[in-house]
């Protein structure tokens, strides 16, 4: 009798374990868990947290139309913000915000406050992998960083690779240098934090990761759709070969900007329709077709302003070789506020917001 008990108990724990496994959706899709971590193209929003909408006059300088947990939400797995150090009105206590360019120009609030979004929006969703690249605009610490990842409570998600001073070789059929999505989810490892510039300090911050130790970038400038690139840029005087060779994970901007009076530059809404689709000049379907051909695997980042026109996940589901999406927030897929230059009821008309 015991022996058939001990049968039963051994099946239903087989069938519990497949289930689950089954049941798992990772960024969305069950096909992903299993994917190193490398190998899955990420939908990128530049410059997260700098929103054009009424609570910020439809600033010309905000990248995006919806808040950071609502690009969560709608399946944006890579976020960019700039950090610089300011002061406390009242205390005069030295912070660190997110501001685009200057403090004085765009100040969105403390670094804190964004991270704590962040933290929750994963702890609200278990099976979710999360990388952020912080631009140290003022060269900041990783103590410092540390410190503010730690009163957000976040620093607990944080990766750690077995080096972070040298990025690993590109993961392969025969040789996974990354972990599987499913691996980092079990070891609580879901948050891949890059910084630029950064001393790694591998005794306070082992996780807060030099950007360009493990990534490297296309020009992220351009004017015109018909300049984008896929040759390096930044790190500088690297070619395609190289990189590759040093197991540096490519983030491809794909960021389309709009010459203002003064050489002030500002994310070109007026074309985004086309920039964030599949076909048309400098699409991003077409721009990450070249840049995967050219550099024979897919890129691992994706970064584009404005997210949900395109829509651009649309597009980065098709590399991912990803169907029918799940557990995905909709969002308009069009234009939903004025700034740069046009006027709330003329983009009415044009783009029928």
């Amino acid at each position: 009798m015991s022996s058939l008990c001990s049968l039963v108990i051994c099946v239903s724990i087989l069938f519990f374990v497949g289930w689950t496994d089954a049941a798992r959706v990772c960024n969305n899709s069950p096909d992903l868990c299993s994917k190193l971590y490398d190998t899955v193209t990420y939908l990128g929003a530049h410059n997260s947290p700098f929103i054009r909408d009424a609570s910020t006059g439809y600033s010309s300088f905000g990248n995006q139309f919806f808040s950071t947990t609502k690009q969560l939400d709608a399946g944006v797995r890579f976020l960019t913000a700039q950090v610089h150090v300011d002061l406390d009105d009242r205390t005069g206590k030295r912070e660190l915000h997110l501001c685009h360019s200057s403090c004085s120009l765009f100040d969105v609030g403390r670094l804190r406050d964004w991270l704590l979004e962040i933290r929750e929006w994963m702890e609200a969703n278990p099976n979710d992998i999360v990388t952020v690249l912080l631009v140290n605009s003022d060269g900041v610490d990783a103590r410092e960083i540390e410190g503010v990842y730690s009163e957000a409570d976040i620093a607990r998600y944080g990766y750690v690779p077995s080096k972070i001073d040298q990025a690993s070789p590109s993961s392969n059929q025969a040789n996974a240098t990354w972990p599987a999505l499913n691996e980092m989810i079990d070891n609580k490892e879901r948050l891949v934090s890059l910084i630029n510039p950064l001393k790694p300090d591998v005794e306070n911050a082992p996780y807060l990761l030099d950007q360009y130790t493990f990534t490297w970038e296309n020009a992220y400038e351009v004017t015109d759709p018909s300049n984008f690139t896929c040759m390096p840029d930044r790190p500088e005087k690297q070619t395609i070969d190289s990189m590759l060779e040093s197991g540096r994970l490519f983030i491809m901007n794909h960021l389309l900007y709009w010459q203002q009076a003064f050489g002030i530059h500002v994310p070109d809404i007026r074309n985004v329709n086309t920039t964030n689709g599949w076909d048309g000049p400098g699409a991003l379907g077409q721009h990450m077709v070249d840049c995967g051909n050219r550099v024979t695997r897919a890129p691992t980042y994706v970064l584009v302003d404005f997210f949900n026109v395109g829509p651009a996940i649309e597009t980065v589901d098709i590399f991912n070789k990803v169907t029918k999406p799940l557990g995905r927030m909709q969002v308009p897929q069009k234009l939903v506020g004025g700034g740069a230059g046009l006027r709330f009821e003329d983009m009415s008309e044009k783009f029928n917001v």
